[in-house]
């Protein structure tokens, strides 16, 4: 008897959807002759390559984890997770270059969107005399919820009645709130500091934060033995294209 679809529900962090935009499509400069009127002269090009980020990417343990998010994905695609985000994380990933790229957003994986914790508050996303991350960090800083206060002390983005809210740590304790509300099992993060702070508070939260690698580890038995081996066989088809692709010139 299969297992029934999906097994988990997972809250994405932003830094997700940053460490899966991995294919860039760029140009590189060529140093090339050309003639022009009977003159040769030296000139520069600019032709178009593939690259892909994970060869930047120096701590083994982030890359195995970001070479993990294909599979992630895959699991998404082929229904056994339910992923989500809150548009904070898409507002988030505004600010964050290379975005853009050929890959698609996860992969292409469908994401679905938890509402607000709260009942919905008009806000300002950019204008004025303020910088984008200036009207978010106005947005999370209004927020007088008792729990979200908790959270902030979890994250370490509280520090202190009479100071500003730390905006990073500050977002974290946020999308946390919306995974808790939405009643997401799986927080999705490569903030390895932040799983370690969340890890050591004496706040609690109903969302177990786990990296890829976890997350693949604690949900993989949950698809039986057959399903599990299928997985495995058709994620690392789905996977290595999307991860594991060859740079060099042209746009593939």
């Amino acid at each position: 008897m299969g297992k029934t679809k999906p097994v988990a529900t997972v809250f994405i962090d932003t830094n997700i959807l940053k460490f899966s935009a991995i294919k860039k499509h760029v140009y590189r400069a060529k140093k090339t002759t050309a003639n022009w009127g009977g003159t040769e002269f030296e000139t520069e090009i600019h032709e178009p390559h593939t690259v892909n980020d994970l060869h930047k990417i120096k701590n083994e343990v982030q890359k195995r984890d970001a070479v993990f998010l294909g599979m992630l994905a895959y699991a998404g695609t082929s229904e056994w997770l339910n992923f989500y985000i809150h548009r904070e994380v898409d507002l988030e990933t505004w600010g964050l270059p290379g975005m853009a790229s050929p890959s698609g957003r996860f992969f292409e994986c469908t994401i679905h969107e938890v509402p607000d914790p709260v009942a919905p508050q008009s806000r300002i996303i950019i204008g004025g005399n303020k910088k984008f991350k200036e009207h978010i960090l106005d947005f999370v800083c209004r927020i007088k919820h008792p729990r979200f206060i908790e959270l902030t002390k979890m994250t370490g983005a509280y520090q202190g009645a009479s100071k500003t809210l730390n905006l990073n740590q500050a977002l974290d304790a946020y999308h946390i709130w919306c995974a808790e509300s939405a009643e997401i099992e799986y927080f999705l993060t490569m903030d390895y500091k932040l799983q370690k702070v969340v890890g050591r508070s004496k706040i609690e939260t109903s969302v177990k934060v786990v990296t890829p690698d976890q997350l693949l580890r604690l949900v993989i038995p949950k698809f039986g033995f057959v399903g599990a081996i299928k997985f495995m066989w058709n994620g690392y088809k789905f996977a290595k294209p999307r991860v594991g692709f060859d740079e060099g010139k042209g746009w593939t």
